[in-house]
C-alpha cells in the first residue's frame, strides 16, 4: 500500500450527515399479479404497539433508509419477568419482506440477507449497532412472558450527501424527468457513505465502475468533491507494478482489496474518473499527485494492444462491461480503452506532458482504424467479433465503440439504432451499461431518443415501484438477478444513479 496515497485518502474523509426517521405505520404485503414483483402493500395503518408471543408486523418507513435502527420496549400491564426475544428482518422492497429468506437458492453468500435477532432483558431503548438498508421492517415476536409493547421505531440515517447543496431542478422541466432525478439522486445519497459505496445493502464496497458514474452525478448535485478526491486516492494506493488498479476495495477493517479482482474496463475507468475530477474541479494538484498511477495504467493498456489493433487481457484479469449472460467482453473492454485514452490524451496535454499527449493520440487514432478495419461488418452495420472470441451482436459492442471513437456519424447511429431494435442483438440488463448507451446517444447528438430513453428505462423502474434505482432491472423479467435469485439482488445501487448526470448536463 502507498502510505502517501493513504493518507491523502484520509485527509479527504467526509462528514456524515444524520437525519431520524421515524414509523408508527404498519401495513400487509399481498399477493398481486399485476405488480412486477407479484405483490403490494395494503391496509395502512397505525402501529398497535402491543403484541403477543408470536404476532409478526411489518413498518413502513415511508421511504428507503441507510442507517441504524433503534426502538422502545415496554411491559404492558404486567412486569416482564423473562427476556423477550424478537426476530427483525429488513427490506428494501415489499418483495424482499415477502420471501422466505430459507427460500433463497443464489450464488452469494445467504448472510447478506438482512435480518437480526435481539434478546431483551428490561424495559429499555434498543439500539442496533449495525447499519441496515431498508424501507419494511418485518418484527416478529419469538418469545415473551407475556405481552409486550413495541414503539417509537427510528432510523439514524446517515449519509455524506449535503442536501443543502441540491440546487432544485427548473420550474417547467419535464415532470418524468423531475421524478427521475428525484429517485436519482436519493440513490447516490444512499450510498454516498465515508466512500462511493456501490450498494448499502450488499457489498458495501467501492468499485471503479460505480465510482466513476457517482462522482459524474455528484458534481451536479450533492458536489462532494472531497469524496471523490477520497476515492481516487484510495485506488490509487493500491497499485501493484506491472497490474492494473484492483476492481473493488473494502475500508475496514482497513484498506485492502481483494487480488482476484482485477477488471481490465474498471481500471480504464479509473483512468476516465481522474480526467473528468480534473474538468469539473480543476484541481491541478490532484491531478498532478495521481497522474503518474494513470499514465502508468494507460501505458499497460497500450501495450497489450497487438499490432492488429486487437486487445488481450493479462493472464486472471478479466473484463465486466455488463451482468448480460454469456456476453463477449473484447470488443467493448476495446472500446473502454479507447475512450480511457482519449481522456488521457486530453490530461496529458493540460498538465504538459507533451510527450505521452501525442503518443497517446498516436496511437488512438491507430487503434480506432484497426479496431473498425478488424471488427466492424458493413453488411450488419455493427462491430461484430465474427473470427475471435465467439461470435456475438450486442448493444454493448456498439455502444463502446461509438465512445472509443472508432466509427462516427451516420454511420455510427445507424449501428447503434439497428442494434437497439435488433431482436438478434444482445441487450444491457444493467442501469450501468445502460448509461453508455445514454452517453453514446449523447455522443452522436441523438438527444431527444437519448432523454426518451431515459424515461422508458429508468421511468419505467419507478412506475414499476422503485424509490431508489436498482443494481440489475429487466422490465420483462422480474426474475433477473446476477446471483440467480432476485431476493439478493441491491435495490438501492450506486451505478443507477447516473440520470440525474445527464438531465442536469443536457435536459434543462
Amino acid at each position: 500500500m502507498n502510505k502517501y496515497y493513504l493518507e491523502k485518502a484520509d485527509i479527504n474523509n467526509p462528514k456524515l450527515y444524520e437525519t431520524e426517521v421515524v414509523s408508527d405505520t404498519v401495513i400487509d404485503i399481498l399477493p398481486d399479479e399485476t405488480a412486477f414483483f407479484g405483490v403490494k402493500t395494503a391496509n395502512a395503518r397505525k402501529n398497535a404497539e402491543v403484541f403477543a408471543p408470536g404476532d409478526t408486523f411489518i413498518l413502513d418507513f415511508g421511504q428507503h433508509c441507510v442507517g441504524y435502527l433503534s426502538f422502545r420496549m415496554r411491559h404492558d400491564d404486567r412486569y416482564l419477568d423473562a427476556p423477550v426475544k424478537v426476530k427483525l428482518r429488513f427490506g428494501e422492497t415489499a418483495y424482499e419482506i415477502s420471501r422466505d429468506f430459507a427460500s433463497y437458492h443464489g450464488g452469494l453468500c445467504a448472510s447478506w440477507l438482512q435480518e437480526d435477532t435481539v434478546s431483551i432483558d428490561f424495559p429499555e431503548i434498543v439500539s442496533l449497532p449495525r447499519r441496515y438498508c431498508f424501507r419494511y421492517l418485518e418484527v416478529t415476536v419469538i418469545s415473551s412472558p407475556r405481552p409486550v409493547r413495541l414503539t417509537d421505531f427510528a432510523v439514524r440515517c446517515v449519509t455524506s450527501a449535503d442536501y443543502n447543496n441540491l440546487e432544485p431542478l427548473p420550474t417547467g422541466t419535464d415532470p418524468d424527468l423531475v421524478k427521475i432525478d428525484a429517485v436519482a439522486a436519493k440513490t447516490l445519497a444512499d450510498c454516498m457513505q465515508t466512500a462511493y459505496e456501490d450498494g448499502p445493502k450488499r457489498d458495501r464496497r467501492l468499485w471503479t465502475g460505480d465510482l466513476r458514474l457517482q462522482a459524474l452525478t455528484d458534481y451536479y448535485l450533492f458536489k462532494n468533491d472531497r469524496l471523490a478526491r477520497r476515492c481516487l486516492y484510495l485506488f490509487a494506493a493500491c497499485e501493484e507494478d506491472g497490474k492494473y488498479l484492483p476492481g473493488c476495495l473494502y475500508q475496514k477493517p482497513a484498506v485492502f482489496f481483494d487480488d482476484g479482482m482485477g477488471i481490465t474496463d474498471y481500471a480504464m475507468l479509473w483512468c476516465a474518473a481522474l480526467c473528468d475530477y480534473f474538468t469539473y474541479t480543476a484541481d491541478e494538484v490532484t491531478a498532478r499527485d495521481l497522474y503518474p498511477v494513470a499514465q502508468r495504467q494507460m501505458d499497460l493498456a497500450c501495450s497489450l494492444i497487438d499490432g492488429e489493433g486487437v486487445l488481450h487481457f493479462l493472464d486472471g484479469w478479466f473484463s465486466f462491461i455488463d451482468w448480460a449472460p454469456a456476453i463477449e467482453k473484447r470488443i467493448p473492454c476495446e472500446g473502454v480503452v479507447l475512450y480511457a485514452m482519449e481522456k488521457m490524451a486530453s490530461l496529458a496535454k493540460a498538465l504538459g506532458d507533451e510527450a505521452h499527449a501525442q503518443a497517446w493520440s498516436d496511437k488512438l487514432d491507430d487503434t480506432r482504424k484497426k479496431a473498425y478495419d478488424r471488427f466492424f461488418d458493413k453488411s450488419r452495420c455493427a462491430f461484430y467479433n465474427a473470427d475471435i472470441d465467439t461470435p456475438q451482436y450486442s448493444v454493448q459492442s456498439q455502444a463502446w465503440m461509438i465512445l472509443g471513437g472508432a466509427i462516427t456519424g451516420e454511420e455510427a447511429i445507424a449501428a447503434l439504432r439497428t442494434c437497439l431494435s435488433s431482436p438478434d442483438a444482445l441487450k444491457p440488463v444493467t442501469p450501468y451499461m445502460h448509461h453508455y448507451v445514454v452517453e453514446a446517444m449523447v455522443k452522436l447528438g441523438m438527444m431527444e431518443e437519448a432523454k426518451d430513453y431515459i424515461k422508458s428505462y429508468w421511468g419505467s423502474m419507478i412506475a414499476n415501484g422503485a424509490d431508489t434505482f436498482w443494481e440489475a432491472y429487466d422490465p420483462k423479467n422480474p426474475e433477473l438477478s446476477p446471483y440467480s435469485d432476485p431476493i439478493m439482488n441491491s435495490f438501492c445501487h450506486a451505478w443507477s444513479c447516473s440520470p440525474s448526470y445527464f438531465i442536469r448536463k443536457y435536459f434543462i
